[in-house]
């Protein structure tokens, strides 16, 4: 048997990405199910260094998205929302990709992980002119609906202004 440091850097991120949703919701085998259903890893492996846009992104994101979503319903887990569907993808993305290589264009286009903290942070930067900032507050990130992850993701592109996506998480912190 053969071990990658592909494979490798997969379990880590299955760990992180499970970690940061699964409070509450369902155990880390169903989460990992998910994601390797989704399509996002074999993605991953075959176009990690290949150019891509935010759009063209944004298009697997949502087909990825829709697929975990639809893993967690035949397995009758409630609670499957867009925003959670979104955050596992982000930080499953973020330790296979933007740790290992922040440089890479995916590293660049790719969502970052939206949680609590980010919102409650990001909406008190009086730096920010942006019309929606002071309304991130409120958002809870496991009720997203897509239009309204959608929507967010639009807004914090606009605030970082071409600056690599990863950028956002300047706005989290590991102590809430």
């Amino acid at each position: 048997m053969t071990y990658s440091h592909f494979q490798h850097r997969h379990k880590f991120a299955v760990w992180c990405a499970a970690g940061a949703v699964y409070r509450n919701f369902t155990k880390t085998p169903i989460l990992k199910e998910a994601l390797e259903k989704s399509g996002v890893v074999e993605f991953i492996k075959e176009n990690e260094r290949k150019d891509i846009t935010p759009k063209n992104f944004d298009i697997h994101h949502e087909t990825w998205c829709e697929s975990i979503i639809q893993t967690w319903g035949k397995g009758n887990i409630s609670g499957g929302s867009y925003g959670r569907a979104a955050k596992l993808l982000a930080v499953y993305i973020k330790s296979m990709v933007v740790v290992h290589n922040a440089q890479s264009k995916l590293s660049k286009v790719a969502h970052p992980p939206i949680d609590r903290i980010t919102l409650q942070n990001i909406s008190k930067d009086k730096n920010i002119d942006h019309p929606n900032r002071t309304s991130w507050k409120k958002i809870n990130w496991t009720e997203l609906s897509k239009s309204k992850y959608i929507e967010l993701i639009n807004d914090f592109r606009q605030v970082l202004d071409g600056q690599p996506f990863w950028f956002l998480e300047k706005y989290w912190t590991i102590y809430g």
